[in-house]
């Protein structure tokens, strides 16, 4: 039996793109926080990220700064297909407001990272002069400050 020129073009380009599904990058993961994305000061938050089954260490990466991140393994698997791992922010601060991102690992190769989720701490009091009377190098004679 022989192909036609056109079978075997398709069978070739069935095998090229077999191949580099099994040797491409790994799906992304999701990223969601919970209660909320926006979040009052002083509560706390939980990042969820979700990716494939079978995968067993995720991480929390601040987007602005790569080398703030954290590794966890994952939490639970939600069903056959999903797996998911929990990152506990137990009080939220200034200092936790920022774009964070996820990822997993599988034989040393990390996946592509999740799409950016933007954590907003509300309550967060701005420079005012209420503010400026409570710092340690204020001075009384500011409108407000006793």
């Amino acid at each position: 039996m022989s192909l036609h020129p056109t079978g075997l073009l398709g069978l070739v380009l069935l095998l090229g793109q077999t191949i580099c599904a099994q040797e491409g990058t790994l799906p992304r993961p999701s990223i969601s926080a919970e209660p909320d994305s926006v979040i009052p000061r002083g509560r706390p938050v939980t990042i969820v990220c979700r990716g494939p089954a079978g995968f067993k260490t995720f991480r929390l990466e601040n987007e602005e700064d790569t080398n703030d991140f954290k590794d966890t393994r994952a939490s639970s698997p939600l069903g056959p297909h999903q797996t998911e791992a929990r990152f506990l922010i137990p009080a939220v601060s200034e200092g936790t407001a920022t774009h964070y991102r996820c990822r997993y690992i599988k034989e040393h190769v990390w996946s592509e990272p999740s799409e950016s989720l933007e954590l907003v701490v509300t309550g967060v009091q701005t420079q005012g002069w209420a503010s400026l009377c409570s710092t340690p190098w204020s001075f009384p004679q500011r409108p407000g400050c006793s």
